[in-house]
């Protein structure tokens, strides 16, 4: 009897067989394939979340009562709770609140990943996804700055915290103007799932451990985590400020460059009107 489609491991005592014996573990490979429809750039999605995901995936994918806006409203309970942990004591609670953080931005993945698995993407789902990381992140930067002020009584601790949530903010609000001035809404589409050599693997994974000097939006629930661990929050939001400062710096000018050549594209597609 083939393995069940629904299921992507076939355990023991299954009575799958390979060759007329007990077959251990079958892979339903196109449902594997169906599962990796996104590749990740961030380093510490590459690495940690994106991994993970298709393993939670691979437990939840079919469950018809769980949908992905459901997805998006538990990773938005796990990043509140975790930053309420921070706000009440973020040494006594460090642990906890990275965990649940993590669980956080782990099912942020799993949403979308989904949605496109079952091709259920709806524009309500894509609106709600994203005004949810934008106002939790938010939430997330205030309390490391809070808690970095009752531990320094520094003021500017908080307004930079602040201030790195606004820069990454305003890095995604220039990517929507390219958007709707390019007549389009970048929507993620399937990809799929590569295939690589031992060496080829060896070589993502180091330059996956270069990106991780990018600090990009979903890399910096890594650095937070990591600041909360070894106990240096100023030093956390200053490396949050700096490098946000330095990006938006960057996608300023990238994404003026974009408008300009959307302009002279049209510029050579307008007839010039009869004089």
């Amino acid at each position: 009897m083939p393995a069940s489609p629904q299921a992507v491991l076939v355990g023991p005592g299954s009575p799958a067989l390979d060759g007329g014996r007990p077959r251990r573990w079958s892979i339903d490979r196109e449902r594997l394939k169906r599962i990796r429809n996104i590749q990740s750039e961030e380093f510490y999605s590459r690495l940690v979340m994106r991994p993970l995901s298709v393993v939670i995936m691979l437990l939840i994918a079919d469950w018809k009562w769980l949908t992905p806006n459901m997805v998006t409203s538990l990773a938005n309970v796990f990043k509140l709770v975790g930053a309420a942990l921070i706000v009440l004591d973020h040494r006594e609670y460090a642990i906890s609140a990275v965990i649940i953080l993590q669980l956080g931005v782990l099912f942020d993945h799993i949403d979308g990943t989904l949605a496109r698995y079952r091709k259920t993407g709806s524009t309500f789902g894509a609106f709600y996804d994203k005004v949810s990381d934008a106002v939790t992140w938010l939430v997330i930067s205030g309390a490391i700055g809070w808690a970095a002020y009752v531990e320094t009584q520094n003021v500017w601790l908080p307004i930079g915290a602040l201030a790195a949530a606004y820069l990454l903010l305003v890095m995604g609000y220039m990517k929507w103007i390219v958007a709707a001035a390019a007549n389009r809404t970048p929507a993620t589409q399937p990809a799929e799932p590569p295939s690589r050599t031992p060496m080829q693997w060896a070589g993502w994974f180091l330059s996956s451990l270069g990106r991780a000097a990018y600090f990009e939006e979903i890399d910096l629930f890594f650095w937070i985590g990591l600041g909360l661990l070894v106990d240096q929050l100023p030093l956390t939001i200053l490396l949050l400020l700096v490098s946000q400062g330095v990006q938006m710096t960057f996608m300023i000018i990238k994404r003026g460059m974009q408008m300009k050549q959307m302009d002279a594209a049209r510029a050579r597609t307008t007839p010039i009107a009869a004089t």
